[in-house]
Order: C-alpha cells, then structure tokens, then sequence
C-alpha cells in the first residue's frame, strides 16, 4: 500500500456539490516508495538542524564569497561584517583549515585520471 493514497477520497453526499474536487490530491504512484512509512518530524529536524550546523562551519569561507558577491546597500554591509566575524571564528577554532584540507582533497582527487 503506498504512504499516499492514489484515489480520492469519497466525500459524504450531504452537503457537497458533485462536480467538486476530492479532499486530498491525487498523487502518481511512482513518486511514491511501496511501503515506506512516514518520518517523524523530530528525526527529520534534527538531521536539519545538524546539516545546517556543519554547512556554517565548513561554509564560512563560499559563505563570506557569496556575501562579498552581493550588491553593497547597508544590509549587506551590515551582513558582511557578521560573515567575516564567524569567518574569523571558524578560523581560529580550527575548522577553517579543515576546509582548505578538505577542499584541496577535493581538488586531488577532481585531477586524478582513470
């Protein structure tokens, strides 16, 4: 049985017009994974939540390329000093380096040839 039903629902005849659309959508079955069951939302969040932390500390740096990138109005100024602040932070702790490492791996690797 698929996680999302792919017929309508039926609606009571009292009080609805027949040529209404039904409740739910209908879903194409192929987008749907055979019995898969649904995730919480706190398992879900949490690996956000997680994903988002190491995105900002291993991003400070296309982070702080990316503002620099922007139109300059006091917002962006404003922006880019908090950038270069957790850009100066990472640094300090270590992770800046991490992604110079992991980035020059990176680009290793792009250069080997099969």
């Amino acid at each position: 049985m698929n996680a999302i039903p792919t017929t309508s629902v039926s609606t009571p005849a009292t009080g609805v017009a027949a040529g209404r659309p039904p409740a739910r959508p209908r879903y194409n079955p192929v987008e749907v994974i055979e019995g898969a069951a649904p995730s919480r939302l706190w398992p879900v969040a949490l690996s956000l939540a997680a994903a988002s932390l190491v995105a900002l500390a291993l991003g400070a740096h296309p982070l702080a390329d990316w503002v620099n990138g922007l139109p300059i109005n006091p917002v962006t100024d404003r922006l880019s000093g908090w950038v270069q602040t957790w850009q100066d932070w990472m640094d300090a702790i270590g992770v800046g380096h991490l992604y110079t490492s992991l980035q020059a791996l990176f680009r290793w690797f792009q250069g080997l040839r099969f």
